[in-house]
């Protein structure tokens, strides 16, 4: 019997899940990987997280021939270098290729499974598309508001991936010009306003300038609390001041996207998104207006269902589709 993997790797986790070639899940790993990030330390860390749940499940590691791995950056069209990974601080790195290098070394194998890098984004739209919230919709724009801000297209049922394989950096959509640094080396991207690390650097200077009891009480020993702070919004200007803008320029790129594709539906999640209702209530009564009215007729809003699963199933169906090719 064969089976599929699915990675999700982010700047704090990696998640991997085991999948049967029916694509039924059969068991999942986590590994926080925060503080080794490097393309060497996540190679060791997704060939200990396969190993493991192979191990403890009575298969064996050569029985996987297709292993998805779903990250935040922008990616060859081969689907083996990174060119870009803002979150994990690395350009032009053939991943593949390390990480079947640690396979070979470490589990003496003379011929890892297919390996397949895909953009995050793609990676929980196409898991969502499977069995989620957008389940059998073929037109679909999704935004996730996280840690940095992405995005995915599905038209007529499959996945936009552009020229270069980098359609939907919505979040290096550009809305002030020679505006904020982003972690992608450019200025001014939304992500740069409205991404959650940037929220939390501008709160953090918020509470770096003031004597101020309340700002102080959103800021914890691993950072600024951004639940915290969102529960603040209505009622302390600043922060309020800082939640108008980045919602304004969210809603502003969303609202264009949704007038140019025309999707069924619109496909929120993240974990800004999920979890401050403030920004989110925010972003969608500002977003909706927006959308050109005969491309808002008959949207609908969904929020993502599936959670981490998602990004994990995605990326092992797509691996799964370069191998049977």
């Amino acid at each position: 019997m064969t089976y599929r993997a699915g990675f999700d790797v982010g700047g704090t986790n990696a998640r991997v899940q085991l999948f049967d070639a029916t694509l039924k899940g059969v068991d999942r790993r986590r590994r926080r990987v925060r503080g080794a990030t490097s393309p060497d330390d996540i190679a060791q860390s997704l060939t200990q997280l396969l190993v493991e749940v192979c191990d403890d499940n009575g298969v064996a590691v050569d029985a996987v021939d297709a292993v998805g791995i779903g990250l935040a950056g922008q990616l060859s069209t081969d689907g083996h270098t990174v060119h870009n990974a803002p979150n994990l601080g690395w350009r032009d790195v053939d991943f593949v290729e390390r990480f079947a290098d640690h396979l070979r070394k470490e589990q003496h194998l003379k011929s890892p499974p297919s390996i397949r890098l895909v953009n995050d984004l793609n990676a929980q739209l196409w898991g969502e598309y499977l069995g989620g919230a957008v389940e059998a919709v073929d037109d679909v724009l999704a935004v996730y508001v996280g840690t940095g801000i992405g995005g995915a297209i599905l038209a007529d049922g499959h996945l936009v991936t552009g020229a270069d394989a980098n359609a939907g950096e919505i979040g290096h959509s550009k809305v002030v010009i020679g505006g904020r640094p982003c972690g992608c080396g450019e200025s001014g991207c939304v992500e740069a306003y409205a991404g959650g690390i940037h929220l939390e650097r501008r709160v953090a200077e918020l509470v770096d300038a003031a004597d101020d009891e309340a700002l102080a009480a959103v800021s914890t020993e691993s950072g600024v609390d951004l639940g915290a702070a969102d529960a603040l919004a209505d009622s302390h200007d600043q922060i309020g001041q800082i939640w108008e803008e980045a919602t304004d320029y969210l809603a502003i790129i969303v609202a264009n996207a949704a007038t140019l594709l025309n999707p069924a539906a619109l496909l929120i999640g993240g974990g800004v998104l999920d979890n401050c209702e403030t920004f989110r209530a925010m972003t969608l009564q500002k977003t909706i207006p927006l959308i050109l009215e005969v491309a808002r007729r008959n949207l609908v809003v969904e929020q993502a269902s599936l959670g981490d699963v998602a990004g994990m199933l995605g990326a092992a169906d797509l691996a799964a589709m370069e191998v049977t090719r």
